[in-house]
């Protein structure tokens, strides 16, 4: 089955690409420590330790791990997304004989070594992953995109006259593709969205200006564009701006960072993909918990869906004190 999302890297992921949760370690390779004696040990391998929405992640995952009695600790790379630094992380966490690992898989490297991880009696979770037992998880968390999709354009269809919509994605792989695949299948569906074009950024914020001008300036009947990952946020609108079009091109984005939030309320983007990103959070951490010690799943990866939503400068603010993002 095909990858959900987070998106979000920029989640991402959630890019892809996701809101601040006050306070908060920027953890390097070993914050974020809650030690019992005892307890069933869990480690997290966060890809953006320090972007708002993967900080609201484990800032979440370790609030749970202090309810339930987990012994928990936070490793990730201290700047920009580093898989090759994540997998050493993992390897780490393999080596110390965690009972159970979580991470969002940020290449496709990380199946080996979650299988790994499997193969030594490890649980594992992932975030945005697969439900293939080849990506290593005993558990899923994430977004289900054909669902996802279903709800991006339901918004826009909405919007009178026709809607010729520009997408934005990762890659034509993996997690980009089922976005992409999950946009096209609902628009289909509809009598007045057309998907027009797509460009790809490899979820790299310096490539969003470049590629969502070139999306503009091959297809001008665009008058959407929209994405599944946060680092889009500022090129799209930059991007809106340079061709004059604010308020012409409609910009759904995905979470209130990265301008996202200041956009609603001044008018450069139109509607923002939220998360609930402490239910994910918990949902990854509980599930893995209630894996360990049991055989990997099969056929499929057990998926748990996270709650998303399309919020307006209305009722954004709602979304936030909920700890949505």
């Amino acid at each position: 089955m095909a990858p959900r999302f987070a998106a979000a890297t920029s989640v991402a992921v959630l890019t892809l690409a996701l809101a601040a949760c006050a306070g908060g370690p920027a953890p390097g390779s070993d914050a974020g420590t809650t030690t019992r004696a005892g307890a069933p040990s869990v480690q997290f391998v966060n890809p953006l330790p320090k972007y708002p929405s993967w900080r609201k992640v484990g800032d979440c995952m370790k609030k749970q791990a202090e309810t339930t009695g987990i012994d928990f600790v936070e490793t990730g790379p201290t700047g920009a997304l580093d898989p090759t630094k994540m997998i050493q992380q993992v390897q780490q966490g393999i080596a110390s004989k965690k009972n159970a690992i979580i991470t969002f898989p940020a290449s496709q490297a990380f199946g080996p070594v979650l299988q790994q991880a499997q193969k030594a009696g490890i649980a594992t979770a992932t975030l945005y992953g697969s439900e293939d037992p080849a990506s290593g998880a005993d558990v899923n968390v994430g977004v289900d995109w054909t669902a996802l999709g279903e709800q991006y354009v339901q918004a826009i269809a909405q919007r009178p006259g026709e809607q010729n919509v520009g997408l934005i994605a990762a890659a034509d792989t993996g997690v980009g593709k089922s976005w992409l695949d999950g946009m096209k299948a609902a628009a289909a569906k509809t009598s007045n969205v057309k998907i027009v074009g797509e460009v790809y950024t490899g979820d790299d914020a310096a490539k969003a200006l470049p590629q969502a001008s070139a999306l503009l300036t091959a297809h001008p009947e665009v008058n959407v564009i929209t994405t599944h990952m946060g680092t889009t946020t500022p090129g799209a609108i930059a991007a809106i701006q340079e061709k004059g079009a604010t308020g012409k091109i409609a910009f759904l984005a995905i979470g209130p960072d990265n301008g996202g939030k200041e956009g609603l309320v001044n008018g450069t983007v139109w509607r923002v993909v939220m998360q609930d990103l402490c239910g994910l959070a918990t949902s990854a951490l509980d599930g893995v918990v209630k894996q360990i010690g049991k055989p990997a799943p099969g056929p499929a990866v057990p998926f748990i869906p996270a709650a998303t939503a399309m919020a307006t400068a209305d009722d954004l603010q709602g979304y936030l004190n909920k700890g949505w993002g």
